[in-house]
């Protein structure tokens, strides 16, 4: 299961609703039988990306080391991923962005056809 956007107010965070959801979604995933979580996060080493980071950490993501860049943003993304069964094979950056990719190739189909 991918979470594409999580996003709290700036006045509402520091109270646990954003690690409520993520525990909720994590819940819902595992009852259908999803294997993990995925999210990207921009890559660039600017404090807000740590903050994510270490939030996406603070929930059990896990961080990969491959940057992917996309051909239609400036912005570089690494995958992170919340194991949700015991599974002792790490999974790579690259794994992930081929779900990834396929999320965004899908989501962005015009009128239900997928684009040529």
């Amino acid at each position: 299961m991918i979470i594409d956007y999580l996003a709290v107010s700036e006045k509402e965070r520091g109270h646990g609703l954003g690690k409520h959801f993520v525990d909720y979604l994590r819940q819902k995933a595992a009852a259908e039988g999803y294997q993990k979580l995925i999210i990207e996060v921009e890559s660039k080493e600017t404090l807000d990306n740590r903050r994510r980071i270490g939030f996406w950490q603070s929930c059990g993501f896990l961080l990969t080391e491959y940057v992917h860049h996309y051909v239609w943003v400036p912005e570089t993304y690494r995958a992170m991923y919340l194991p949700l069964i015991a599974d002792s094979r790490k999974t790579t950056g690259e794994e992930l962005f081929v779900y990834i990719n396929t999320f965004h190739r899908l989501s962005f189909r015009r009128g239900g056809k997928e684009e040529s």
